[in-house]
């Protein structure tokens, strides 16, 4: 399971029929090159078996997604039952630089709680950014 995660639920009635969809959601499976949100409508359907080209996949992409119990990285994006996905991917990217540079710290540094060092974590993310942005 992926460690970055959330709870998806949306509700509609059609043709008289009531319908409760509720997926978790695996958001590091849903990353790709372009950065753009995943379709969450989408993946809710297609959890539910519901048929993309159908008349309720239709009514269901005009109802409104209430998204919950985000884990990892994502716990930060969720609110109020909304999604940032924009400020999941750059907490996202943060998350894993700071631990490339936790890992290096540690093997040069030895064991230190580097989150006590404020400063010292700035410089070394700055260091460990200012390299990757210089890599080909």
């Amino acid at each position: 399971m992926s460690n970055n995660t959330i709870r998806a639920r949306l509700s509609l009635s059609f043709k008289g029929e009531t319908y409760e969809l509720d997926s978790v959601i695996d958001l590091d499976g849903c990353l790709d090159a372009s950065g753009e949100a995943p379709d969450f409508h989408r993946r809710l359907a297609q959890a539910a078996g519901i048929d993309p080209y159908s008349y309720l996949y239709e009514a269901l992409e005009t109802h409104e997604i209430a998204f919950s119990d985000a884990t990892g990285v994502a716990a930060r994006s969720c609110r109020d039952g909304r999604f940032d996905w924009a400020r999941f991917e750059q907490d996202r990217r943060e998350e894993q630089d700071w631990q490339a540079v936790r890992a290096i710290a540690q093997r040069t540094l030895g064991a230190r709680d580097l989150d006590a060092e404020p400063d010292l974590k700035t410089a070394l993310l700055a260091a460990y950014r200012a390299g990757k942005a210089r890599a080909p």
